[in-house]
């Protein structure tokens, strides 16, 4: 069988995680629907709480995903299966002390979660923290170190084609589960078991695909930047957490519940584009540790093309088809008002500035420039923890919003000043001027949706006008890039062809 080049590859990897997306929303949008229909508001806002407390722990692994795949790049193009186990190994240890400390956690917050929500009975809160938390435990201990084999090797539809079994699976039996009436402890006992087939599966196709020494010895040289890299992690968490952590803790479940439906939107659209950094990534990897570095510069200039592009058209869309959809999905849950269509504004524009520092994240975790980029991270954090718990006090849930998009902002325009100034040489202006496009087609395309979206949509008609304004947000999309980057956008379009028919 003929051999995947890179860019075979990476839309291979692409296209499977667009399926893998695509299903992931739809399970995410009917399993929480049946949730608050069947429970209420308080339920479905505080099995998000937990999940979002639990994922707290992630901050142990922060930045050792990267720092692995960065060292796996050399060996992988070499050929080196020794040095491949030795890096495998390295994670796996790594990995496999987190899982004990999550153990000790997860006690820890069984206790104290319940102290602080007191919306539920002790042992209810308590017993459901445990349950969220197993799979999660067999992740870290089983799956992680292969899943990132299967990333740094440009293998990444493995993960997500398993993944979609898992989701579906899991659906039907929350589905069946809720519409017999069982309770949300078992719903999430059964959703926690079917997850665990995602590391366990990991496991046992790496050991047969892969020449994988289990016995090789474990170096912390090939992860000695997991502490730099920890930096980069530590504000991706801060801004995808805090703001549950501070409406917990200064508002009400109602209020989470709210920000859980336009957040999962949001996050949902942002993983779409992220799937970039996996799919072309490893592809970046490669190309540097071959040392063929104008080739990685010409393709910098195509990824920055697509990821600006890809954010302007669905971002775009999403700026005017949130709230409706918010108020299609909630309807006839009346214990608060799910309207709210400045948060959404603020919310998605804070999304989209996340999804701009892709290309150059990609390119941190290619050449491997985790402590030189370490500091902007920490700003960033600091900057989302002090005007979220600031502005949340007197606005609320647009409070939080606020200060995610402060953050997001500084921390996006500072990593790509960095990689302008000392990676590739391209002036600033740059990616000023790319976001000030997309930025304001985002705002064209919501100013003229104003001239024929109605006040309250079915959902038929939702899927309609969502039609419409992606295809107007597509018209402005390409007739800007085709006024702006005539070349980068043709040379895109052959590239596109040659890797669709190979």
């Amino acid at each position: 069988m003929k051999k995947k080049s890179r860019s075979q590859k990476a839309f291979l990897n692409f296209l499977i995680g667009m399926v893998y997306e695509a299903v992931a929303i739809a399970a995410g949008l009917i399993v929480p629907r049946l949730i608050l229909t069947s429970y209420g508001s308080a339920y479905n806002g505080i099995t998000h709480s937990i999940s979002q407390f639990i994922s707290y722990i992630a901050l142990m692994k922060a930045g050792i995903g990267g720092v692995t795949r960065s060292a796996l790049y050399k060996p992988l193009a070499k050929g080196d299966n020794e040095e491949i186990s030795e890096v495998i190994a390295s994670t796996q240890r790594f990995m496999r002390k987190i899982a004990y400390l999550f153990v000790i956690f997860i006690v820890g917050l069984s206790i104290v979660y319940p102290l602080v929500v007191r919306e539920f009975d002790f042992l209810f809160t308590a017993s459901l923290v445990l349950i969220i938390s197993i799979s999660t435990f067999a992740e870290y201990y089983f799956g992680f170190s292969y899943q990132m084999l299967l990333m740094a090797d440009q293998k990444q539809y493995i993960y997500s084609l398993v993944s979609i079994v898992v989701i579906v699976l899991n659906s039907i039996a929350s589905i069946f589960l809720m519409n017999n009436g069982y309770s949300i402890h078992i719903v999430k006992l059964a959703s926690t078991l079917i997850y665990m087939i995602t590391p366990l599966f990991l496991y046992l196709y790496v050991s047969r695909k892969y020449k994988i020494n289990h016995h090789a010895k474990p170096s912390t040289t090939h992860i000695a930047q997991r502490w730099d890299a920890f930096a980069q992690e530590l504000s991706n968490f801060i801004n995808n957490n805090t703001d549950i952590v501070v409406l917990t803790l200064f508002s009400s479940m109602a209020e989470v519940s709210v920000y859980t439906v336009y957040h999962y939107v949001s996050a949902n659209i942002k993983k779409i584009v992220k799937l970039f950094t996996s799919s072309f990534g490893a592809a970046f990897g490669d190309m540097y540790a071959k040392g063929e570095y104008e080739l990685f510069n010409r393709n910098l200039n195509i990824y920055e093309l697509i990821i600006h592009s890809f954010v302007s058209i669905i971002y775009s869309t999403t700026l005017v088809m949130i709230v409706p959809f918010a108020l299609i999905y909630t309807k006839g849950v009346t214990d608060i008002s799910y309207a709210r269509p400045l948060f959404s504004i603020v919310l998605v524009t804070a999304s989209a500035f996340e999804c701009f520092r892709v290309p150059y994240k990609t390119i941190v975790t290619s050449v491997g420039h985790f402590k030189q980029t370490r500091n902007g991270a920490i700003v960033e954090s600091i900057i989302n923890i002090i005007i979220s718990v600031a502005a949340v006090i007197r606005f609320g849930l647009i409070g939080v919003a606020i200060g995610t998009l402060i953050a997001m902002a500084f921390r996006s325009s500072e990593l790509a000043y960095y990689i302008y100034k000392n990676i590739t040489g391209k002036n600033y202006g740059q990616y000023l001027l790319r976001v000030g496009l997309t930025l304001g087609t985002m705002a064209a395309v919501y100013l003229i949706s104003l001239l024929y979206l109605p006040g309250e949509l079915s959902i038929a008609a939702w899927l309609i006008y969502a039609t419409i304004t992606a295809i107007i947000a597509i018209i402005i999309t390409v007739a800007v890039d085709l006024v702006f980057y005539h070349q980068e956008t043709l040379t895109l379009i052959k590239k596109l062809k040659k890797m669709a028919l190979g």
